[in-house]
């Protein structure tokens, strides 16, 4: 057995002391000898390629690769050039460095490839970046030809959150034949004329300072005198004092349910019994009345939506509210953009809400103010404005007839409201077949007079449509990265590396050699000082 060995007999550890520098040096540098270049063995492939190199076409291909290679370029076009070195001996550009780190597609391929290879690449590149450029110049100009875009929302509003409709109730004809016989027999002026108010057959109203508003007042009917039975979402709830008279601007008096007021209705609506109050002969066919559903702030015009109920019959109308809205983003556009006014981007004479209707009633208004100094009866007005009397009838008539002021209503800038609701209705018109044996039995002659109309709303939910802008800023992020991610490849990291390269990483080479070349002017100034003084000495 042997002794055990002592920390004193063990050897310290080898230090090896290598510079790496020193170790990729030779070490004998008599015996360096160049690599060696091993032919690359012959196989099937490289038969078929020195074969296909024999090809006229192919070797025409090569000719003028080489040709093309050799073409002179333009000196901002020098990038193009293949380099003559692997790299390692010429210093690379900037251009060269970005393209070996752009994450941009495409821009590799210029490190390494050939003159012909960079130039086709080159055209891709630029022919990707001219699309990208024309698709997003078409978006924008798309985007101002229609700044504004309607779209269904998918959440439907339920319909008693909807104000219900304004009803009016007109008279088939306007003024009634009986009327108008006791009244010409009054003022001593035929029927016919006092029909049409010809201002030639006038003469003795305005002789006696009869008014165009008596004259109208006086023949017109009261038509909620005509309105027996009112029921409103309930049989119990009596709605009488939600009636109004109103004035139409054709100078007609009807009876207007919910004007400028807001309702909601749950699911039974309008219930109206209506009795004209004389029998009505079986060949008469111009009994009746017109029902017209409008907006209850509206002002009811000969555009107004309405159905004919002929007297003796039951009428079921079906409204189906759309309710239209906006968006807050809408707001920052402008008016001639968007097409539409805002509630308070508009004045008004009368109304207490904007509505295209009211605009021009206003605006017609206003035309004949001008024109004639006054205003027809019952036309909205401003506070002071006289109103006309038969005197001005001719000058009233002469101004709506005039081709001019048809004409200056495209220039009343009467735009539609953004924010609205719209109403359509379906009707079903029946027989009263219970007033029409109680009139057979009373009056074989004559048949029912009386009209019940019922109006309620055809589903619990309304259709909502939002109007908003067609693109704002963040669309238009979005429209932008995709179509230069589709053609380019491009993203925010590429622009910030474009930005890099382009802009700091120059300016930081600019200042580091002027920094440099300070430090070396500066060492040659204090050498020089150093020399001065060291001969003075």
């Amino acid at each position: 057995m042997s002794a055990p060995k002592t920390t004193e007999d063990t050897p310290p550890p080898l230090v090896y002391l290598v510079n790496f520098e020193n170790y990729l040096k030779p070490k004998h540098s008599t015996k360096c000898q160049p690599l060696q270049r091993f032919e690359k063995p012959i196989g099937k492939v490289s038969r078929i390629t020195r074969n296909l190199k024999r090809l006229k076409l192919i070797r025409w291909y090569y000719s003028a690769s080489q040709r093309f290679g050799q073409l002179p370029l333009p000196k901002f076009l020098e990038f193009l050039r293949a380099r003559n070195d692997d790299g390692l001996c010429k210093r690379k550009t900037g251009f060269e460095i970005y393209c070996e780190m752009a994450s941009i597609h495409g821009f590799h391929i210029f490190v390494g490839a050939k003159t012909w290879q960079r130039i086709l690449w080159w055209l891709l590149i630029c022919t990707a970046v001219l699309l990208s450029l024309l698709i997003v110049t078409m978006s924008l100009s798309m985007s101002n030809e229609r700044p504004t875009m309607r779209s269904i929302t998918t959440m439907m509003k339920p319909s008693s959150e909807v104000p219900f409709p304004a009803i009016t109730i007109c008279a088939f004809e306007m003024f009634p034949l009986t009327r108008l016989r006791s009244k010409s027999k009054e003022w001593g002026v035929p029927p016919e004329m006092l029909w049409n108010l010809n201002f030639t057959s006038l003469q003795p109203l305005i002789s006696k300072n009869i008014s165009w508003k008596n004259v109208l007042e006086e023949l017109a009917t009261p038509m909620c005198n005509q309105i027996q039975r009112c029921e409103w979402d309930s049989p119990l709830r009596n709605c009488t004092d939600k009636l109004t008279a109103l004035w139409t601007l054709d100078q007609r008096l009807c009876c207007s349910f919910n004007h400028q007021q807001q309702l909601f209705s749950s699911h039974l609506g309008l219930t109206l019994a209506l009795n004209q109050g004389c029998p009505v002969p079986p060949t008469n066919n111009s009994f009746g009345y017109e029902v017209l559903v409008h907006d209850s702030y509206e002002i009811p015009t000969e555009m107004t939506s309405r159905l004919l109920v002929s007297s003796g019959s039951v009428a079921h109308i079906m409204v189906q509210p759309f309710v239209n809205r906006i968006t807050p983003s809408l707001a920052q556009i402008s008016v001639g953009m968007r097409g539409c006014y805002l509630q308070k981007e508009h004045s008004r004479l009368s109304s207490s809400v904007y509505s295209q209707i009211n605009c021009l009633a206003e605006s017609r208004s206003e035309e004949i103010h001008k024109s004639c100094d006054c205003v027809p009866p019952h036309y909205p007005s401003r506070s002071g404005w006289k109103v006309c009397d038969l005197e001005q009838l001719h000058c009233v008539r002469e101004c709506e007839n005039n081709e001019k002021f048809k004409e200056e209503q495209a220039r009343w800038n009467c735009l539609p409201p953004c924010q609205f609701n719209r109403y359509e209705f379906q009707s079903d018109i029946q027989i009263l077949k219970s007033m029409e044996n109680l009139s057979n039995a009373s009056q074989p002659n004559h048949r029912s007079q009386q009209v019940l109309l019922r109006v309620y709303y055809d589903s619990p939910m309304a259709e909502e449509i939002v109007l908003d802008v067609y693109e704002n800023w963040l669309t238009f992020i979005g429209t932008f990265g995709g179509i230069t991610g589709l053609f380019m490849g491009c993203s925010f990291v590429s622009v910030f590396e474009l930005i890099f390269f382009s802009c700091v990483r120059p300016t930081c080479n600019w200042l580091t050699r002027q920094q440099i070349m300070w430090r070396r002017r500066r060492r040659q100034r204090v050498g020089q000082a150093n020399e001065v003084v060291r001969r003075a000495n």
